[in-house]
């Protein structure tokens, strides 16, 4: 409870409860009772205060001294500690500036100071007693804006000398540089990720801050935790930058941002979405340096032939399929590079223009304008093309204008969303394409899957004890795995660096397109592949075989149905669906770990005990899944466990020393091993380190407990901390 706990009475709204107080302060002031007002507590202490005469302070104070509730004073004078009990979201819905914290007690400044205004969320998400004040709700808005700026930048500039060793923004073209360490801290994460080869940066609300993940051949990893405050700052830095309206957090937004990053041009595409903690960003990193050619995209010989064959069509369809990100448009742009000679008019359609292809015309998608993708295309189509591009065919009018060129001497490529190869002729028939126009028009379609390749400087050959997905696969194949996989300092302790492409390919013939002509069934067309490529399961155990990628990497990409398509393909008995091995589960048993560390394993276990009764209290709402407390007792092993749980969520620090060593040489080590992790952390101290308590604060850790405390108060924090 707090010390002196307002309730509001009766059904009056927080307006006009306002209102009623103001006139019992100033009876006078006649035009209080009849000042038009509406909901929103900011407008309302404007009108209040234009109306009476008074200023904006002085009608926080009179109002105060009806509720006994002192006015704040000097609100820029906020302490930056205080920032991180209460997170700018709730500050800023519940108008309530935390001012500073002495003896365990928050004092704040309100603007509607009554349990029912906020004041009962603010007091569960800092676990404080708290000491109201009043202040007006413009003063208030304001010194948020102040205060959580300023504890952004402190913030950032800890989290970016932890993140990196150098000045991130030196790699980064000259004249982009600002000497604001948000700004800093921005160009720094971007840097990590590109050096790292991530497709995507993901910015999301976590744990009372901000996860950053990026996406590394198709796996999300993590790259850092930010703290609360820092997490708007960045994001409304980056919408700034990217065409976006940085004061608009209810919207989703897109938009776009070039920048010379290691000596090479990069537009990224950026994606912003309101979430329920706050806004969610993510980043996609599109390479404009990136060549791409065929022959280095690490197709067998077999499935280059077939590209090539195919492509070597002077009319007809080529489509390739898969899911997002499979790799299709970068296969298609590799084939568009070898075909783009003087001779060949090359004109693509896409939405949007990704990579920026030299000697060919990219027309870019805009719905808005009305340039749909069968607009264009019947533009295009005047501007005699040799060859087209369509980024995906989506519906029946593009559909038919594909295969319109098509059948009037035009090759035309694109994509199209199926599970697999053959399922893109029913597909287009649904769509309304002709079935004689079809199996005319129709080049070919091949479906592609991308596998994370072994890292070969680590990867090591298959031999007893086999592994039971390897015995599996001896069973279904007749041959063994050729490596597994390991992990190394170079693939990022994953085993795995790079990706290489999987394939099903289907060339029509005068057989198929009689068949498509004459209306047979899929199951029927299923039947009539025949060759090697015709299945991507024996691609991939093919890719398997040779050393390429592992026996689970095939089965997470393609699903357990690999197992019976892939005996199919060997010509071997089906195994039993009680023996199909599933894809690897790389999430742990649970979905919330907390890290303990105290130098005395007992006071870790009673922490760690008070954690999983609290679970069943209350976090559990936050981890349906499971809970699970990581316990040690040095920071070596501190530093193992995060790297075998990627989902702890929070580390609990007791920084009591053991024998022989004190609290500022501990808290060193803990740093030193758990820094890279970029986790939220809370700190327990004793009061007589006040070296501790003073580098803490500088690194922007102002939320830590003193010394003596219970296990039971932990956890309640924790839970508080987890909640955000």
């Amino acid at each position: 409870m707090t010390d002196n706990p307002l309730v509001a009475s009766g059904t009056q709204s927080p307006v006009e409860h306002l209102r009623a107080l103001a006139i019992d302060a100033f009876p006078e002031r006649s035009a209080l009772k009849s000042t038009p007002i509406g909901k929103s507590l900011v407008k309302g202490w404007s009108q209040l205060s234009d109306s009476s005469g008074l200023s904006p302070w002085e009608l926080a104070s009179g109002i105060g001294r009806i509720l006994k509730i002192p006015v704040a004073e000097n609100l820029e004078a906020a302490d930056l500690n205080s920032a991180r009990l209460i997170p700018e979201q709730l500050a800023r819905s519940a108008l309530v500036l935390p001012l500073n914290e002495t003896g365990g007690e928050l004092h704040v400044a309100c603007a509607y100071p009554f349990i029912g205004g906020g004041v009962r969320r603010v007091r569960f998400a800092s676990d404080r007693k708290l000491k109201l004040y009043i202040a007006p709700a413009q003063e208030i808005e304001r010194a948020i804006t102040l205060l959580y700026s300023k504890a952004a930048e402190r913030q950032s500039l800890a989290v970016g000398s932890l993140l990196f060793s150098n000045e991130p923004s030196k790699s980064f073209e000259d004249g982009a540089v600002e000497e604001s360490a948000v700004v800093r801290l921005a160009q720094g994460l971007i840097l990590k990720a590109v050096e790292q080869g991530a497709s995507d940066m993901h910015i999301q609300p976590f744990a009372g801050g901000g996860m950053v993940r990026i996406r590394v051949d198709g796996i999300l990893r993590r790259l850092a935790f930010l703290p609360g405050p820092v997490v708007p700052a960045l994001i409304r830095y980056i919408k700034a930058n990217s065409a976006m309206d940085p004061t608009s957090d209810r919207i989703a937004q897109d938009g776009r941002v070039s920048a010379f990053i290691n000596e090479r041009d990069f537009d990224m595409r950026i994606s912003v979405l309101p979430a329920s903690r706050g806004e969610r960003l993510v980043m996609r990193f599109l390479d404009q340096n990136r060549v791409y050619r065929l022959s280095a995209s690490s197709f067998s010989i077999a499935e280059l032939r077939a590209f090539r064959r195919m492509a070597s069509n002077s009319s007809g369809i080529l489509l390739l399929t898969g899911p997002t990100g499979s790799g299709k448009t970068s296969t298609l742009y590799s084939l568009l590079a070898e075909l783009n000679r003087v001779s060949e008019s090359i004109i693509t359609v896409e939405n949007p223009v990704e990579y920026r292809l030299n000697g060919i015309s990219q027309v870019e998608i805009n719905n808005k304008a009305g340039l749909t993708f069968a607009a264009a295309l019947r533009s295009i189509l005047r501007q005699d093309p040799d060859i087209i591009l369509i980024g995906e065919i989506r519906d029946k009018e593009t559909a038919e204008i594909a295969m319109q060129a098509a059948m009037t001497g035009h090759l035309v490529l694109s994509t199209l969303h199926t599970n697999d190869a053959i399922t893109a002729i029913p597909r287009l028939l649904d769509l309304g394409i002709e079935r004689s126009v079809l199996g005319e028009a129709l080049i070919g379609v091949v479906s592609q899957r991308l596998l994370r390749r072994l890292c070969k400087k680590c990867r090591t050959p298959v031999t007893e004890p086999y592994r039971r997905e390897e015995l599996l696969f001896r069973q279904v194949t007749g041959e063994w795995p050729g490596f597994r996989s390991v992990g190394c300092e170079d693939c990022g302790k994953t085993g795995y660096a790079g990706r290489l492409p999987v394939t099903e390919i289907i060339e029509n013939s005068p057989v198929l397109a009689d068949a498509i002509s004459s209306g047979v069934s899929l199951s029927k067309l299923r039947e009539m592949k025949r060759g090697p490529l015709t299945s991507i399961a024996v691609t991939a155990a093919l890719r398997v075989i040779s050393g390429g990628t592992s026996v689970l990497e095939a089965v997470r990409v393609i699903g357990t149905r690999f197992w019976l398509a892939t005996a199919a393909g060997f010509n071997r008995p089906p195994p039993s669906e009680s023996t199909l091995i599933g894809p690897e589960n790389e999430m742990a048993e649970t979905s919330v770990c907390i890290l303990v560390f105290a130098r005395r394993m007992a006071q870790a276990e009673q922490i760690g005990k008070a954690l999983e009764q609290e679970y069943l209290n209350g976090i559990q709402a936050e981890a349906p899944e499971g809970f699970k407390a990581l316990l040690s007792d040095t920071p070596e092993r501190c530093r193992e466990l995060i790297e075998k749980n990627e989902n702890t969520t929070l580390i609990v620090a007791d920084i009591t020393p053991g024998e022989g060593e004190n609290a500022f040489d501990l808290l060193k080590k803990l740093r030193r091993d758990l820094a890279w992790a970029q986790l939220p952390a809370l700190p327990i101290i004793r009061p007589e380190d006040q070296e501790v308590r003073q580098a803490l604060e500088t690194h922007g850790l102002g939320d830590y407990l003193i010394h003596p405390v219970t296990p039971e108060h932990i956890a309640a924090r924790a839970r508080a901390i987890l909640k955000g």
